[in-house]
């Protein structure tokens, strides 16, 4: 279900749960004001109040960890991101020190890694699906390149450990992003926002007021409710909506390398 919310643009999904938000519970108004009289709620009014506002110090701080989470979570896939596109680019300019055919070879492997983490991987995230071994398999092929290079020289012994070093880089850089592209909140606090959510439109049905007052009051509430479960949707998985994480480093990499093929 939430794949396809996330094929949506995201005005679409703000719109549409504003929409169902606020459809579900202005109705509930006339049914409160039908069964229970105003002159009840009106002298409850300052219990009602105290128990909203402790539901919603509850909720805010609640909502406000998540979304820090969350936050903490794109920063960290980003960091990855940007770490493996990094890695690739350090490798291929040490390449540049090599003797064909090695040279050659491995160049023309970070190339075709690039296109690959470009066009297939990131639409295979984005679509929240799982990636297969087809990067890895490649990495693996890149170390063992430079495992059987013959080196006759330590400043080539040097060199291939560094590029060994960035090779295992560019691995763990790879495996942190696919571990981010799966990251999301479980459905128990999922759970548990939700009850909050609920609570907080809830607590303001029986509040006595004025008719119309009522109305604005409870739409304000379930508007907010509406953004703030936008808010934690566009934020919780790193690769998928709008804006979601892009392929920049990548891009700049690969036109880094088309750019020296050229010359």
């Amino acid at each position: 279900m939430l794949q396809g919310i996330y094929q949506l643009s995201d005005l679409n999904i703000f719109i549409g749960l504003a929409f169902i938000f606020i459809i579900m519970s202005v109705p509930v108004i006339f049914i409160v004001r039908r069964y229970v009289p105003i002159e009840l709620r009106y002298r409850d009014n300052p219990v009602i109040g105290n128990i909203s506002a402790l539901i919603s110090i509850i909720y805010g701080v609640l909502v406000g960890l998540m979304a820090l989470y969350l936050i903490n979570n794109i920063s960290y896939t980003a960091d990855a991101v940007q770490r493996e596109a990094n890695a690739v680019a350090d490798i291929y300019r040490d390449t540049r020190l090599l003797k064909d055919p090695q040279r050659s070879q491995i160049q023309t492997t970070l190339k075709n890694y690039l296109e690959r983490v470009i066009n297939v991987e990131w639409t295979t995230m984005k679509n929240g699906l799982a990636l297969d071994a087809v990067g890895r398999t490649t990495i693996e092929s890149i170390t063992d390149e430079l495992v059987t290079y013959p080196a006759h020289s330590t400043a080539e012994s040097l060199l291939l450990h560094d590029m060994l070093d960035g090779v295992k880089t560019l691995y763990d850089a790879r495996e942190q992003r696919i571990h981010m592209s799966h990251a999301q909140l479980n459905s128990q606090i999922w759970l548990v926002i939700l009850i909050g959510t609920f609570l907080i439109i809830i607590i303001n049905y029986i509040y006595g007021i004025n008719f119309y007052l009522h109305i604005l009051t409870v739409s304000a509430v379930a508007l907010m409710a509406a953004s703030v479960i936008f808010l934690l949707l566009t934020l919780d998985r790193p690769f998928q909506g709008e804006f979601g994480i892009q392929p920049s480093a990548f891009q700049s990499v690969l036109s880094f390398i088309e750019i020296y093929e050229k010359n």
